[in-house]
């Protein structure tokens, strides 16, 4: 709010001056209350209420601008995990409720307490900036703190590949089945690791994409980002580099994703879903929906698709949404599949598996 603005609301409220010279003692005992109630920090009870009497003659003595001095106690307050505009907010309703009635009683125009509740909601903004900025501060710190983390990773991963120069295993995912590359280190430059997968079916390795590493005599899985593959000269580059568990390892059951996506629909309630599976196993779904209105995790569905001519019924829990552009794919999981449902899945499965790996030996 710019000075101007601010001092119109002064001389407007100074009309009232009385009720606000006499007002000075209700808001140290309220800030004093709701300090009590929000803030986890203690402290005692005279600097509470030295804070809130200094606070008061600075809001309400109108003279002067208050909100770079407001913006900087918000800061402090934040730094300190005080909540100082969730305390202020309750203090300035309170007081609402009390100059409105003192405006009734002495009848006069409700115009000032408009202008009250304007020039409260100008402290209260001045705060949320404060806020906003002390949360952006803090994201920058961690940020930092992260990027040093991760740059500090990556040297240490680079260290090791540079010692264990052979039998640098690579795993990538065809359509959902592992397949490991076995690999030595040509050259580091920066930090840039060039691999000879000469060996390889290197053509499963696509740039951008990220793989897997794994190394005799570490316990830790690798990751990295594949910058540049060379299908003819056999050469993968790998980058940004961190330690990372292998998400399919850790999956119950084999998962095949599928050449040509099935249809499925989920029921909850009178709505129906319509999707496309992308991948399957005896444990659930991967599926592509366009429509999630009245979906979200944790929440039951009943799915019902076609299997090889054979039609399975089942109850669903949604996992997980993760939207992708246009559409959201939906991890789902199965809840009562009947023994014939597993055995026609894990047949599918199998069949799939197989057909993989006669298009990977054809790559």
């Amino acid at each position: 709010m710019i000075d101007q603005d601010l001092s119109s609301l002064y001389r407007s409220l100074s009309v009232e001056k009385s009720f606000f010279e006499n007002y000075r003692e209700t808001f140290v005992e309220s800030f004093l209350k709701y300090f009590k109630k929000v803030s986890r920090m203690e402290l005692p009870e005279e600097k509470i209420k030295g804070l809130s009497e200094g606070l008061y003659k600075r809001l309400f003595s109108f003279k002067g601008n208050p909100l770079d001095e407001l913006y900087s106690l918000g800061l402090k307050m934040y730094e300190t995990k005080v909540d100082i505009r969730a305390i202020l907010s309750k203090v300035f309703m309170v007081m609402a409720k009390d100059f409105l009635e003192y405006l009734i009683q002495k009848e006069k125009d409700i115009l000032f307490l408009k202008n009250y509740l304007t020039l409260v909601e100008a402290y209260l903004v001045t705060l949320d900036r404060a806020n906003t900025d002390y949360v952006e501060s803090l994201q920058e710190k961690l940020s930092k703190i992260i990027d040093e983390k991760k740059a500090d990773e990556t040297e240490s991963i680079i260290d090791i590949l540079r010692v264990k120069k052979d039998n640098i295993k690579v795993i990538d995912y065809f359509y959902e089945v592992p397949v490991t590359c076995s690999s030595k280190l040509l050259r580091i430059e920066g930090r840039n690791v060039f691999l000879d997968v000469s060996k390889c079916i290197n053509k499963i390795f696509e740039k951008e994409h990220y793989v897997f590493v794994k190394i005799e005599g570490l316990s830790k899985t690798i990751k990295g980002k594949v910058e540049e593959i060379s299908y003819d000269r056999g050469i993968l580059v790998l980058t940004d580099f961190e330690y990372a568990p292998v998400p399919q390892e850790k999956r119950k059951y084999i998962r095949v994703r599928l050449s040509e996506k099935i249809p499925v629909i989920l029921t909850r309630g009178t709505k129906e879903f319509k999707g496309l599976i992308d991948d399957i196993s005896i444990g659930g779904l991967g599926i592509f929906l366009t429509d999630i209105e009245g979906l979200e995790e944790g929440i039951y569905v009943d799915i019902i698709f076609v299997l090889d001519g054979y039609t399975i019924d089942v109850l669903g829990q949604i996992r997980y949404l993760s939207p992708l552009g246009r559409v959201t794919r939906a991890g789902i999981k199965f809840m009562n599949l009947t023994a014939r449902d597993e055995e026609i899945i894990g047949e599918f499965v199998t069949k799939r598996q197989f057909e993989i790996l006669k298009k990977l030996r054809q790559l």
